[in-house]
């Protein structure tokens, strides 16, 4: 049976964690809640948080970026997490930030992605497995051995390592989703819809092969999102998620190909190559349109009823209910669940009745039961 969470926004101006969601869902028979970060909210706090006021849900990062922190303050942190909660409950997600955020938010370079999560993942598994951190590599590396570097030898966390802490790669290009399945657990899409895991596949059969020991999908896992949306009107409800799609559609070009639009793939290409600008990052950061104008209607028109209709979830909650189940057998190991669009800084009001009608499509038992 597939596995099923919900997500914690960081886009909130006003942070709050959802709990009555948080504790429905563990209810409900949820398997996990997963915190993401990018210029709002961080990752971990939330987690604590919720670790002390549930006793089941996994709890998860999706993503952690790997250009925020060093990995030896990234292992403390799941360290410290899973003392917290007894073991077995943290999934350390991890991925990369975009150019802007890393190098004009973080200040760090934004060099190599796939070199660098590379070695941070060597670090990170070092750490949490109770090794010393040793690895030279040309993103990450522990000991430091730069210039003026005083020689001093590897350290290792001090705590004790209480239950293996798998770890789960966020990847949208080739090279990435194939190091994914070399050096994780898991892969986190950043797009899914039912019918595109066919076409992912060799790439994380290239990953399998060079990890070798017969590792493959079995015992792999895939946690991808789907965006929920109540409203009696089908395609009013529609709008906020076309509108997701043009502001993201350069991260999520890949997945758009896969479900056969190219086409409208070159369009949204076309049309914001002719309007974002420079100024284009920051004004969405703002709360406003990647586009303006003329240009933003054009992009949104674009975008087919069809395309949002098979890669996100909305209607009334008994077609929400019917049009999730392909979800449940398309390739997915686990299936994130989130309401509203992720676009902006103003939080929709949450239908929890459509949590609770997913989880019970999904033949999710509710706890006692």
């Amino acid at each position: 049976m597939i596995e099923l969470a919900t997500e914690i926004r960081w886009q909130d101006r006003r942070f709050e964690v959802p709990m009555e969601r948080i504790l429905l869902s563990e209810r409900m028979g949820y398997d996990a809640v997963f915190t993401a970060e990018g210029y709002g909210s961080d990752c971990l706090t939330p987690l604590a948080y919720i670790a002390a006021r549930t006793s089941r849900l996994k709890l998860g990062t999706r993503i952690m970026e790997v250009t925020a922190r060093a990995p030896a303050m990234a292992a403390m942190s799941y360290q410290t997490l899973n003392h917290l909660t007894g073991g077995n409950r943290v999934i350390a997600g991890l991925g990369s930030a975009a150019p802007m955020a890393c190098e004009g938010f973080q200040g760090r370079p934004w060099g190599n992605p796939v070199k660098r999560m590379r070695d941070f993942v060597t670090l990170l598994r070092q750490g949490l497995n109770g090794h010393p951190l040793d690895h030279q590599g040309e993103e990450w590396s522990a000991p430091y051995r730069g210039p003026g570097a005083q020689g001093m030898e590897p350290a290792a966390i001090g705590l004790d390592v209480m239950s293996p802490t798998p770890i789960v790669i966020g990847a949208s290009g080739p090279q990435m989703i194939s190091l994914a399945a070399e050096i994780a657990e898991g892969w986190m899409p950043p797009g899914w819809a039912p019918g595109v895991m066919q076409l992912f596949a060799p790439l994380l059969e290239q990953g399998f092969a060079k990890a070798g020991n017969g590792k493959g999908l079995d015992g792999f896992s895939i946690w991808a999102h789907v965006d929920m949306l109540v409203d009696s009107d089908v395609r009013r409800a529609m709008l906020p998620f076309k509108e997701y799609v043009v502001t993201w559609s350069a991260l999520q070009r890949p997945f758009i190909e896969a479900r056969g639009y190219k086409d409208m793939a070159d369009r949204l290409a076309e049309l914001i190559a002719a309007g974002s600008g420079e100024d284009a990052e920051a004004r969405v950061q703002a709360g406003g349109n990647l586009l303006e104008g003329s240009l933003w209607e054009e992009a949104i028109a674009a975008v087919p009823d069809d395309y949002i209709d098979d890669g996100w979830l909305v209607g009334p909650i008994e077609r929400i209910a019917e049009r999730a189940k392909p979800w449940f057998d398309c390739g997915l190991t686990g299936l994130v669940l989130r309401y509203g669009p992720q676009l902006n800084h103003d939080r929709e009001a949450e239908n929890l009745d459509a949590f609770t009608a997913v989880a019970k499509a999904a033949g999710k038992a509710p706890a006692g039961a």
